[in-house]
């Protein structure tokens, strides 16, 4: 069993300012098509959990302890559809085991695009559901 934690409401606008801050390093990361691409994918990744935390903390659900996005999307209430949610569960190797590895597969700019453009609707979604 994951363990939960039970935030103010308020600490859903600073994880979506962190989630802010996680989609420019990804910007960045990019342009300078330099490193690891997994580390794009990494902070993609946490604009989405860090978005989707946002949502529940300020709905009063206790946050998860875990990088698992399907984890994170099952506590969502049947009312408040993710957008996208099929998209996302994938994306929890980024933030955990493939931060300490290559990779078999590699990483094509289409995909990263793709998780950008998902990372970018979260966080503008999460944004309407905060606050």
């Amino acid at each position: 069993m994951t363990k939960k934690k039970l935030f103010k409401k308020e600490y859903g606008i600073e994880l979506l300012k962190i989630a802010e801050g996680d989609l420019e390093t990804a910007k960045g990361l990019i342009k300078v098509k330099m490193g690891r691409r997994e580390n794009i994918l990494f902070h993609l990744e946490q604009v989405i959990e860090k978005s989707l935390k946002a949502v529940l903390c300020a709905k009063g659900i206790p946050l998860p302890f875990t990088h698992e996005l399907g984890i994170i999307l099952e506590l969502f209430p049947a009312q408040l559809e993710v957008p996208r949610s099929e998209e996302m569960v994938d994306l929890g190797q980024f933030a955990s085991i493939r931060r300490y590895e290559e990779g078999v597969a590699e990483i094509t700019g289409e995909e990263i695009d793709e998780t950008l453009r998902l990372a970018s609707e979260t966080l503008h979604w999460a944004k309407m559901n905060v606050g």
